[in-house]
């Protein structure tokens, strides 16, 4: 029940003040701002940045700063429309400036980061919240594929993480020097080597639940915070592996109905059900063409 309430409180948090200012991200025209970095720079604590749906790159859309503001970056239709495309070339974002809870991350995918330490995420010294996004295809040339963290405790929720790696240590996590992050309802599939975590000196505070951590080479295990609750199956997700769809089956064990935590892990939901096949005989299939 504990896990439960913790995910009621923080999803409804993830998201913003309604009451806030929004600035709009338009790559086209027409928003106040073309790039993600720019609305990000206009807006003032407790605002929220709007970003519309399309594929972000280069200058101004990648190696993203929020520059210690509590504000709120949103994806207008869900991460997959809204794609932050490092191009291998750079991290997607940095948090090292003091950012709180109250600096959101929220609906996006971002792939193809390359970074030392942190391939899609690198956190430093802060605590965002960061839910609902999908990682994918990011890669650390030291540790931390999709996440490095450090002196800080973000709370990283309802994400989806898809083939990261990392050339050293977490191939997904590395949780370093004073990390202590709450980190549940996440998918962490398919590292492509060095783990799906590492933990060099994280803190005991550090909080890891029902989280489905599956078929990661270089292993599954957890090394610090694990209340005993994550579990490693096939989150079953809509499309073939490399297609990007990481909706969820209807039986999928990251379902509401189906996972150990009663609630979606990961951050897309259902969208597909199993189809039922029914077997024939050759006989059959030429009895139909007579």
């Amino acid at each position: 029940m504990k896990t439960v309430l913790l995910v009621t409180i923080f999803a409804l948090a993830c998201g913003g003040n309604a009451a806030a200012a929004t600035w709009h991200v338009v790559p086209g025209g027409g928003g106040d701002a073309t790039t993600i970095q720019a609305g990000i720079d206009l807006a003032s604590n407790g605002d929220i940045v709007m970003v519309a749906p399309g594929t972000y790159s280069g200058l101004g859309n990648v190696n993203l700063s929020f520059n210690g503001k509590g504000i709120t970056l949103k994806s207008d239709s869900g991460p997959l429309l809204t794609v932050i495309d490092c191009q291998q070339t750079s991290t997607g974002i940095k948090f090292q400036n003091g950012e709180g809870f109250d600096a959101m991350l929220d609906g996006f995918t971002i792939k193809n980061g390359r970074g030392y330490k942190g391939g899609a995420i690198y956190i430093s010294g802060a605590s965002p919240m960061i839910c609902y996004n999908v990682i994918q295809d990011c890669y650390a040339f030291s540790k931390g594929g999709a996440f490095y963290i450090a002196n800080g405790s973000p709370m990283i929720f309802n994400n989806t993480m898809d083939a990261n790696g990392a050339a050293f240590s977490g191939g997904c996590f590395q949780l370093d020097s004073q990390a202590s992050p709450q980190i549940y309802q996440n998918i962490i599939c398919h590292t492509t080597n060095a783990g799906a975590f590492s933990c060099s000196a994280a803190s005991g505070a550090t909080f890891v639940s029902c989280n489905d951590i599956w078929w990661n080479a270089g292993g599954d295990v957890v090394c610090i915070g694990n209340t005993g609750s994550n579990y490693s199956q096939d989150p079953m997700f809509c499309g073939i592996p490399g297609s990007g769809n990481y909706f969820l089956q209807q039986t999928s064990p990251c379902s509401s109905s189906f996972s150990p935590c009663f609630s979606t892990v990961g951050a897309m939901a259902v969208q597909c059900q199993v189809t039922s096949v029914q077997g024939v005989t050759w006989g059959q299939v030429k009895n139909m063409y007579r």
